[in-house]
């Protein structure tokens, strides 16, 4: 049985999210993780049990029919607690980068886990947008994380030699940090070629 198409869509916008310019991205993206693993997890126990009544998540993640492994279990559920604490306790907490990448990678791991062979079967630009994810989360290496946000500063995105540009126009480099998403959206295939020839998985 394959991952529903609204999971699948869901998990895009998380991707969304996290390369988008916002201020707050890491923490919008990563509530919006923890919603999607939560959701995926139930509509996987509703799957297993049409009459599957269960609340809160640990009895969400632990439900038959969700079988997470003991490990990540333990992951999803340490990020739940960090969202709680995010949401109930201080809302001007936030999480970094690289733990919001790590949920990120755990979620795609989750639906794997519900739907085998999810992840293979991702379109290419969600492909290339996770290998990002992964450069940039505690799996990456620092020094591969700055030769690669090097090449895509300086990476040559004008579409011409000469492309000309008006003179009140403003001009947006997409290998800036902050514009990733619009690279990833419209020019992924450069930036696979970036993570290729630095030897990213």
């Amino acid at each position: 049985m394959p991952c529903p198409p609204d999971i699948r869509d869901a998990l895009e916008s998380v991707i969304d999210v996290f390369f988008s310019g916002s201020r707050h991205r890491e923490r919008a993206a990563f509530i919006l993780c923890d919603n999607l693993v939560e959701v995926a997890c139930k509509r996987r126990a509703l799957d297993h049990n049409h009459q599957f009544t269960g609340r809160g998540f640990h009895a969400i993640t632990t439900a038959p029919g969700v079988n997470l492994g003991q490990l990540l279990q333990r992951r999803v559920a340490g990020y739940r607690n960090t969202r709680n604490n995010l949401q109930h306790v201080a809302a001007a907490l936030t999480v970094d980068e690289k733990h919001c990448a790590d949920a990120i990678l755990d979620s795609v791991r989750v639906l794997d886990r519900l739907w085998t062979g999810t992840s293979g079967r991702f379109a290419q630009p969600m492909r290339v947008a996770l290998r990002v994810v992964r450069l940039v989360s505690t799996q990456g290496e620092a020094a591969v994380q700055q030769q690669f946000d090097d090449r895509l500063r300086d990476w040559g995105w004008r579409t011409a030699p000469r492309e000309p540009v008006a003179t009140n126009a403003v001009q947006i480099r997409p290998g800036l940090k902050e514009h990733w998403g619009f690279a990833l959206r419209y020019r992924y295939t450069d930036i696979e070629t970036c993570l290729n020839e630095l030897g990213c998985a």
